[in-house]
């Protein structure tokens, strides 16, 4: 007799303080994938300004420390069995703009990858990231480190908007030195999983961390974020906002944990996940942590989920919109500042019109 045997499951985007086992909330579990070779390929990219941008073979990465990212496993992969990573990099008060799109097809249905972005003193980098397309079994394997030196600013604005059959890892790691900044706008639209996880180290004075994230999560989607900024250097500031709408059975977690550490006086951060329920099926999962080992600091977490206000459907219905129609409405209202903040007009326009087709409404005529 043949006796099935259950998978062993992978954790994904475990808190770094555990909370009770009971409530399910400590890890994403997901099925291992059937382990594929990474074909060589090169994404479409362009580079503008005073940066370089290169592609090397195999792992480019520094030493990442006790970096464990959003899996052991699949981090080592992305580490050993990487091909073709890219690599930009800015010397002291360069600018530059560089974009990037991975794509993922029936010739290249895995991509394990790197991008190692360098700023030096004083420059101003901009990163643009799209992630498409689809394989039956796909898998992106996403290794993304910054090291942001004194004074520099880095700004990666990431679009992901893969077919329903791809799960969609990506690992981020940032440290910071004296007055610089790594900020991060990321549209999550696409995948059947999709799972971030960040570390930002906050280590030095006035150093600052900036993270916007939206999604939409539709049929039986995962969305999964996860951070851990640790802060130490004094007057640091860290600020997370998360926004987004679930349909159909989707689901959503959010583990967000903030870390002043000893030394980090004066520093102030703060962390919001805000979710529309468009379902009775889906479920949305909030853990904003704070942790303190240092007086004279400022916290704040914020976490809400609920279904749309019926007074305000009724107005817009009202006005000649549809029930879709006014939804719709709606979760773009909800989900607007974090599209403003993609600062460039077609991908501004590429998340729009996609977020309208997946909430499928009609446009009013006038």
């Amino acid at each position: 007799m043949n006796v099935k045997t259950k998978p062993v499951m992978q954790l994904y985007n475990e808190l770094p303080r555990p909370t009770f086992r009971t409530i399910k909330v400590n890890n994403l579990e997901l099925e291992p994938l059937p382990e594929r070779p990474s074909g060589r390929y090169t994404p479409q990219h362009q580079r503008e300004g005073d940066i370089s941008l290169y592609f090397y073979q195999g792992n480019g990465m520094p030493d990442l420390g006790e970096f464990q990212g959003a899996n052991a496993e699949a981090l080592e992969r992305a580490l050993r069995h990487a091909d073709k990573g890219c690599a930009i990099e800015a010397e002291a008060g360069a600018k530059g703009t560089a974009r990037l799109v991975y794509e993922v097809n029936d010739d290249h249905p895995t991509l394990n990858r790197q991008l190692r972005i360098t700023a030096g003193a004083g420059s101003d980098v901009t990163v643009y990231l799209v992630f498409e397309g689809g394989a039956a079994g796909g898998e992106v394997n996403f290794l993304h480190y910054i090291r942001a030196e004194a004074g520099a600013h880095v700004k990666i604005v990431k679009v992901q908007l893969h077919e329903g059959n791809v799960r969609h890892i990506e690992h981020r790691y940032a440290e910071t030195a004296e007055g610089s900044s790594v900020e991060y706008v990321s549209a999550e639209l696409g995948a059947k999983e999709a799972v971030v996880y960040y570390k930002t180290d906050l280590l030095y004075d006035e150093s600052s961390f900036d993270s916007k994230s939206l999604y939409l999560g539709k049929d039986k989607q995962i969305v999964d974020f996860s951070y851990w900024i640790p802060m130490q250097g004094k007057k640091t500031k860290a600020d997370v906002a998360i926004a987004g709408a679930l349909q159909d059975e989707a689901k959503k977690a959010f583990r967000g944990t903030i870390d002043f550490l000893r030394g980090s006086k004066k520093a102030v951060g703060s962390e919001a996940d805000t979710c529309i329920l468009l379902s009775p099926k889906v479920h949305s999962i909030s853990v904003p942590l704070l942790l303190c080992k240092e007086d004279d600091v400022v916290g704040n977490h914020a976490s809400s989920a609920g279904q749309i206000d019926e007074d305000t459907l009724f107005y817009l219905m009202s006005r000649g919109f549809d029930y879709q129609g006014a939804q719709a409405i709606i979760v773009e209202s909800h989900i607007r500042p974090v599209v403003d903040a993609l600062g460039d007009g077609a991908l501004t326009e590429r998340v729009l019109q996609t977020v309208r087709e997946r909430m499928n409404s009609p446009r009013i005529e006038r």
